[in-house]
């Protein structure tokens, strides 16, 4: 950690002033309409009162983050992070890292160990966060999941998304070595993708360094990128790939389960 950078403390919301902070946070940070949130005050209060996950980051007295989960069945018994999201003035100062260790510690005391999530896989930031810092994998692919969204960071884009599964006790995986791997996703001189073929054991696929920038300034490209992924990282995911790493500069990992 950061000299620079305090410690967050981190711990379950339960009354209402609290829960209605983390809701008005989690809206002003995806910029949702004003009176509208991705998880209103009243739902926050019934997740936590039945004895879900719904846990906030303080720095001093100001609530700076908000991570709630709740019990998923699907696949076998876990916690499905649902959202988790850091005050835009904090964002890089370790307090989404945090945040999932606290959710991670929270799920192993109450016998649960995965945890799932799901995120936009051409936000390469939140990928190589999930992959290569957490060490979860990405394990399956929803075309367009939430359908359409209202909140500024989604707004007039098709919800795309990777399902991260994050395994509490499994022995960290063997690094993969991808150098010469097919590349199935890439960039040509102009910044569009290019899509390839391969049914080869260990993949490569990049994507851009900030798609949601890009799709304020050239929706065009912003839309060939999304589709482009979806015809290749997300087939080999529904074929049966694992993705299990992201490079700091853009390149996944994918390799096919049983290799």
């Amino acid at each position: 950690m950061r000299a620079d950078v305090a410690q967050a403390v981190v711990r379950p919301l339960a009354d209402m002033d609290e829960l209605t902070s983390a809701a008005e946070l989690l809206a002003g940070i995806w910029g949702y309409p004003a009176d509208q949130y991705p998880v209103t005050p009243e739902l926050l209060r019934a997740l936590a009162h039945s004895g879900n996950y719904v846990a906030g980051a303080w720095l001093a007295d100001d609530l700076v983050g908000v991570s709630v989960g709740f019990i998923g069945l699907h696949g076998g018994t876990h916690l499905h992070s649902h959202i988790s999201g850091v005050a835009r003035q904090h964002q890089g100062a370790h307090i989404g890292y945090d945040l999932k260790q606290h959710q991670r510690r929270w799920a192993l005391d109450h016998g649960i160990d995965v945890i799932e999530w799901t995120f936009d896989p051409l936000v390469r930031r939140n990928a190589y966060f999930n992959l290569s810092k957490l060490g979860a994998v990405v394990a399956g692919f929803e075309a367009d999941f939430y359908g359409h969204m209202r909140d500024e960071l989604n707004a007039g884009d098709e919800t795309d998304r990777a399902v991260a599964r994050w395994n509490l006790t499994a022995p960290a995986r063997p690094a993969v070595d991808s150098a010469d791997a097919p590349v199935i996703l890439s960039a040509n001189g102009e910044g569009r993708p290019v899509a390839h073929a391969s049914a080869a054991p260990v993949l490569r696929a990049w994507v851009p360094e900030d798609h949601v920038t890009m799709r304020e300034t050239d929706p065009g490209a912003a839309r060939d990128w999304r589709r482009a992924l979806r015809e290749t990282v997300g087939a080999a995911l529904l074929r049966g790939y694992v993705a299990t790493g992201m490079t700091r500069d853009g390149w996944y990992t994918l390799v096919k389960e049983g290799q």
